[in-house]
């Protein structure tokens, strides 16, 4: 009898001090997400250069983050490979939230239209929290040279447009407005900086080439180029005067959706990613945070403060995963005309 009472009380004592310790132990799939990150440490990589527009960019948005959030956001830049092996840490990383990305929208999405082989990673599958910006390219010629309109690019012969490697923006943008003016006309690669291009076309070189205003800013302002068309169906804000291609030509059918391509997604933009299968109750905290940055008047000025410009547009994140999502179903579709476009115009 004394030692069953004995052991009865052993077994109540056991269960209590488990009980105590499992009561100790939270469970942070069930905590409020404003809990899960106040004194955590957010680790932000950046798919660029410290001192690139990306880098700068991510500071802003990291202070915003840190205050926001209540943790530690610590910014680490990542820009092997162009920024690749950023893009893929970010997508391999834990998904708790704990860790996030900054990626300039045309490298990551041209990677996978090109199926670049070293990029390990899917963009359907990242959890998309804001993209900053949405700076559409334009055709750059010389304010003063042969090419002043698309009537007399259709009328030249051989013409040379400039183009950096041959899976790269400028290169695919240069070949993208050969094939939809039917140009005779082909792409050099090689002119990896914008002041090697602009001077190429001052010189006679080239005719010209396809890059956003805000990185051929310089090039304009000292009068080496002048925008001639925006690729896409719509002005760009910053170049208001500019016609868009659509309205110099008329486009339909697979034309039409390739320079429709061009100002939705082959854009210059910033996108701040999560890894695939983060908590939906931390992804929507860091959506809903990021939302009201978008309307903050001290965000907005600070985000043009680095960005040299006024940023207009802010896409926020369920819209930006549900583009995202609808360019992966037509990946294979852009690969195999980008790789023709590449196979027919590259010089």
């Amino acid at each position: 009898m004394a030692k069953g009472l004995a052991y009865a009380i052993i077994v109540l004592l056991l269960a209590t001090v488990l009980s105590t310790v499992g009561c100790g132990i939270s469970d942070e799939s069930d905590t409020a997400p404003a809990d899960f990150y106040a004194g955590k440490t957010i680790h932000l990589v950046v798919s660029g250069s410290a001192g690139g527009q990306t880098d700068l960019l991510s500071r802003v948005l990291a202070s915003y983050l840190e205050r926001e959030s209540g943790a530690n956001v610590v910014v680490t830049n990542r820009d092997q490979g162009g920024g690749m092996e950023g893009i893929n840490h970010v997508y391999r990383s834990e998904s708790d939230g704990l860790t996030l990305g900054t990626v300039p929208s045309l490298k990551f999405i041209s990677n996978k239209v090109m199926d670049e082989p070293a990029a390990a990673y899917d963009i359907s599958d990242f959890s998309y929290v804001l993209g900053v910006g949405c700076v559409r390219y334009c055709l750059l010629v010389s304010p003063d040279g042969p090419y002043q309109s698309i009537a007399d690019l259709q009328a030249g012969k051989d013409i040379l447009l400039g183009g950096s490697s041959p899976s790269g923006p400028t290169s695919l943008g240069g070949m993208t407005a050969i094939e939809l003016l039917g140009l005779d006309a082909k792409v050099v690669t090689g002119f990896d900086r914008e002041a090697d291009r602009a001077l190429a076309v001052a010189r006679g070189e080239i005719a010209g080439y396809v890059l956003n205003p805000v990185s051929a800013l310089s090039s304009i302002d000292a009068g080496l180029v002048t925008p001639l068309f925006v690729l896409g169906t719509a002005r760009d804000p910053l170049i208001p005067d500019v016609p868009a291609i659509t309205e110099l030509v008329d486009l339909d059918g697979g034309d039409l959706e390739l320079a429709e391509l061009w100002e939705t997604t082959l854009v210059g933009s910033t996108i701040l990613v999560a890894p695939p299968d983060i908590p939906e109750d931390r992804l929507a905290f860091l959506r809903d945070i990021s939302s009201a940055w978008a309307n903050d008047e001290a965000f907005r000025q600070e985000i043009d403060s680095v960005s040299g410009y006024e940023v207009r547009v802010y896409t926020l994140g369920d819209t930006l995963q549900a583009s995202m999502l609808n360019l992966a179903g037509d990946l294979d579709e852009y690969r195999e005309v980008f790789a023709e476009m590449i196979e027919k115009y590259r010089a």
